[in-house]
């Protein structure tokens, strides 16, 4: 199969490049980046692209695709700004791949994501999710993380202080709880790259406690 991806360089797509380089089933790997990355991963490719130009970008004979862009408000300066890349870029990125045959759609949301949500990160979220449904691949599986457990380059303290919080907490959190429990970018990655080789067919949530089984 040939796997195409963009948020490549995020914190769950560095964990997601290498399992899919390895995968006995993916022959191919082109990752869509907004600049050079130097690598040896075997089976990957980068093309870079001005996000801007995702509905001119053409890549044939795609079979499944993974969308992990994300960003924060903070990173990108304004609300309007956020929602540039967590919905316009995402829905972008899977019309193009839907356009060139893909038919397995994943992609990263969040915990919270609604798009009737008072919070205007999750409504964002929320509305992504109701773009690529729309879309209607044979298969698409949505992944709503909780917080995110990684050893970021990108300082950011109160995130951090939170991880280390919730690495103590999530023994104690069972049942209905363990949704809120923190999950590794790993295991993220991990758990999207085990549901290609048997995809269901239709639209599916996976949330934070199922992704990674």
């Amino acid at each position: 199969m040939h796997a195409v991806v963009i948020g490549a360089t995020g914190e769950i797509g560095k964990q997601l490049i290498p399992l899919l380089s390895s995968h006995e089933k993916i022959s191919k790997v082109t990752a869509i980046v907004r600049s050079d990355i130097e690598h040896s991963l075997p089976k990957v490719t980068y093309q870079v692209i001005d996000f801007a130009q995702l509905p001119s970008l053409s890549i044939p004979d795609t079979d499944v695709a993974f969308c992990c862009l994300g960003t924060t408000i903070k990173k990108a300066g304004s609300q309007q700004a956020f929602e540039k890349v967590d919905l316009d870029y995402v829905a972008e990125f899977a019309q193009m791949v839907k356009k060139n045959g893909a038919k397995q759609f994943h992609v990263v949301s969040a915990s919270g994501a609604n798009k009737t949500s008072f919070v205007f990160y999750n409504r964002v979220k929320g509305h992504m999710e109701e773009a690529i449904k729309k879309l209607a691949f044979d298969s698409t599986y949505v992944y709503r993380p909780a917080l995110l457990d990684s050893e970021r380059t990108e300082k950011r303290s109160g995130e951090r202080v939170a991880i280390i919080v919730f690495r103590i907490l999530n023994p104690l959190l069972r049942g209905r709880l363990k949704r809120f429990a923190s999950i590794s970018t790993k295991k993220v990655a991990q758990g999207m790259v085990d549901r290609i080789q048997q995809p269901e067919p239709g639209f599916h949530v996976i949330e934070s406690e199922s992704i990674y089984c």
